[in-house]
């Protein structure tokens, strides 16, 4: 356990713009996983959180997210990274055995990476085991910016300067990672439990307003705007997808003409 404790450090990918998240983070990460024992590492610019627990990355100016991550890496020495990012507001408690198991196997089979949380879920059997799987070479989203354990050398080979955390998925996933001979696992069900994601396109989702005020915490509406109940009906019934799917042939119409 100690060797796994010495080689593995948290990093939680922010940026000031965010600051007003991490009050609502850190109350439900300590609450939820009070017995870390991991050295905790946030990315922010010039702002720090004042907890002596969690220790400040500051990178100025805001180089966005890949390039905060490169630079990030000069700064620790570990071998394993546990990431995060400031909306993945946890709701149930971290078993500190499981994710030593999950350093344990990283070690055993000199993984790249092992996703914590099942999104997506593994595509490919592993042994005869049915709490993880391997995520295959064609899998999308094969890298994707939800909690996982990487290999720090390897994370570092995926990332390229400037990129957002969408490009690294995408482009990352498709034209990088397969390039990466040593395995990707993924867990069937949550090892570390979060509500995916909080903020998106930089709003409070409802339903995470609405988590975070059953956990007593009260997120700051004049720091960030919060999705009103018509979008996360929108956003959430299929709605959405089903106008997309309707309107494109329109969409491919016009984006042909716009190009002659």
């Amino acid at each position: 356990m100690k060797k796994e404790k010495n080689n593995c450090t948290i990093i939680i990918s922010s940026c000031d713009a965010y600051s007003d998240a991490w009050k609502p983070f850190f109350t439900l990460f300590f609450r939820y996983w009070p017995d870390c024992p991991f050295t905790i590492h946030l990315i922010s610019n010039t702002l720090k959180y004042t907890d002596k627990r969690v220790h400040a990355l500051t990178i100025t100016p805001d180089l966005k997210w890949s390039s905060n991550l490169i630079t990030s890496h000069q700064q620790t020495a570990e071998k394993y990274i546990i990431y995060f990012q400031e909306d993945y507001f946890l709701r149930s408690n971290v078993d500190n055995k499981k994710i030593f198991q999950a350093l344990a196997l990283a070690d055993k089979t000199n993984a790249a990476y092992i996703r914590l949380f099942p999104c997506p879920e593994p595509d490919l059997p592993y042994q005869n085991r049915t709490d993880i799987g391997l995520i295959s070479k064609d899998a999308l989203y094969r890298n994707s910016t939800q909690t996982a354990i990487w290999n720090k050398q390897q994370l570092i080979k995926l990332l390229q300067p400037g990129e957002t955390g969408w490009d690294f998925e995408v482009k990352g996933g498709i034209e990088r990672s397969r390039l990466i001979k040593e395995l990707f696992f993924a867990y069937y069900e949550p090892v570390i439990n979060y509500f995916c994601t909080a903020i998106l396109k930089g709003v409070y989702l409802f339903d995470a307003v609405k988590f975070a005020k059953s956990e007593g915490i009260k997120l700051d509406r004049n720091a960030r705007k919060f999705e009103n109940y018509f979008h996360f009906i929108f956003r959430t019934s299929g709605i959405k997808a089903q106008l997309k799917k309707l309107l494109q042939p329109y969409t491919n119409f016009i984006k042909t003409h716009r190009k002659k």
